[in-house]
């Protein structure tokens, strides 16, 4: 099976980064389907038109996102109507709940949004539940064959639900279970420190092989997302043995990672230390310098987390640690903002303040000034105090990169810790 995405988009081309197409690479392979090529073009209607018809020649399933608003770079409709010589048909009841969308905002319609009411002829049509420019479903023949055109719109925060809610449950039917994608998501360990643990397993069972016989018949790829690393397996095969390979590699994998394993879901280790928190029936609080309440946004990104997040005091000078937090002025002058000792005290002074049966702090030099010698930029505190366990732990770390960077990998790494105490 063939399946193409292009994505449209003349942003696309000068460097704005491309989210929809990693989502839906991810999703395909949940439910045994890949892509097998993937093409970006600018909003231009005569080479989106000649891609359009190159690729239908190719693939049984042709994916687009993008170009389906309404301003006048928006195109993609134009183009697959002249791609597929079909007419574009306006559909009143698309309008009227256009005009919906905008009065639930207490805002008019703007009339250049007329525009996304119109519908290749014969497409079924994909609700847009967040915006207002419906997706598309186009069967279709090409030289014969049978063809799917699927239009989509590029903002994420639409095309997202839209591909899980109606575009997955129609491809189901084209998946034959031969693929099987497999994610196991790590923090606390370093890219090449992953490798050296799974790449002996993928080995193995590369030369063992799968039903087939094929060394091919397992890919594998390490991701790195910051502070947290994706392993990916490919696993190809066809009966009920794939399925026990699938099994003996999976428990191999989770022995081999042991506690550096968080999910083998998702890639969110502020939805596992919820879940944790959740269990053990616990409350959180947090006291945040150098990530300037990065931490306490992660945490609030799940729903529910009011039933175990207490609150995050952002103390980012040391007149704030000193008066919400109750740090001892001694500690700041001895030790420093930076140190083992004022982490701790952040640590308990966030449970104490939020009332919180466990209190994390973080403390550190984000850069890109501000390092010394002995306190370099990357130099980072966290602190965790829990006193009915009688846990007090304070771990260093020491990060390289740019200031954000250094940030998002502090955030991490102190959910991480909390994880692995809880």
């Amino acid at each position: 099976m063939q399946i193409e995405l292009i994505s449209i988009g003349t942003e696309l081309l000068g460097g704005k980064l491309n989210s929809d197409s990693s989502f839906i690479g991810e999703h395909l392979g949940k439910i045994g389907l890949e892509l097998s090529r993937e093409s970006t073009i600018g909003d231009e209607k005569k080479k989106m038109i000649s891609l359009l018809r190159e690729s239908l020649k190719r693939a049984e399933i042709v994916i687009t996102t993008g170009g389906l608003g309404p301003t006048f770079d928006d195109l993609t409709r134009e183009a697959v109507s002249e791609a597929l010589r079909r007419r574009l048909i306006f559909r009143s009841a698309i309008l009227k709940k256009m005009r919906e969308h905008f009065q639930k905002r207490h805002l008019s319609m703007p009339e250049v949004d007329r525009k996304q009411a119109y519908i290749i002829e014969g497409a079924t049509v994909v609700p847009n539940d967040v915006g207002t420019a419906p997706g598309m479903i186009i069967e279709t023949k090409k030289d014969g064959k049978r063809k799917v055109l699927i239009l989509l719109p590029g903002p994420p925060r639409e095309l997202q639900p839209m591909f899980i809610k109606k575009v997955l449950p129609y491809l189901k039917r084209y998946s034959k279970g031969s693929l099987r994608t497999i994610s196991f998501w790590v923090a606390g360990l370093p890219e090449s420190s992953v490798a050296e643990k799974v790449e002996p397993i993928i080995e193995k069972y590369q030369k063992k092989g799968l039903p087939a016989g094929r060394q091919e018949e397992i890919e594998f790829a390490i991701l790195v997302h910051l502070s947290i690393i994706e392993v990916k397996l490919k696993i190809r095969g066809k009966g009920e043995r794939i399925n026990e390979q699938v099994s003996l590699i999976k428990e191999e994998i989770r022995k081999a990672l042991g506690e550096n394993l968080f999910s083998e879901k998702d890639g969110e280790l502020e939805k596992i230390v919820g879940n944790l928190l959740l269990k053990k029936k616990l409350k959180l609080g947090l006291a945040e310098s150098c990530t300037g309440g990065l931490l306490g946004n992660l945490i609030t990104n799940i729903p529910g987390s009011s039933h175990y997040f207490q609150g995050s005091i952002v103390a980012y000078s040391n007149n704030v640690k000193k008066k919400v937090l109750k740090v001892p002025k001694t500690y700041l002058r001895k030790y420093g903002a930076v140190s083992r000792e004022v982490a701790l005290a952040m640590a308990e002074g966030a449970r104490k303040s939020t009332k919180a049966d466990t209190g994390l702090s973080l403390t550190g030099i984000t850069g890109p000034s501000g390092g010394t010698k002995e306190k370099p930029v990357g130099l980072l505190f966290v602190g965790l105090v829990y006193p009915k366990k009688r846990v007090k732990i304070v771990k260093e770390y020491h990060f390289v990169g740019k200031r954000q960077d250094i940030k998002q990998r502090a955030a991490i790494s102190a959910l991480d810790l909390l994880r692995r105490s809880l």
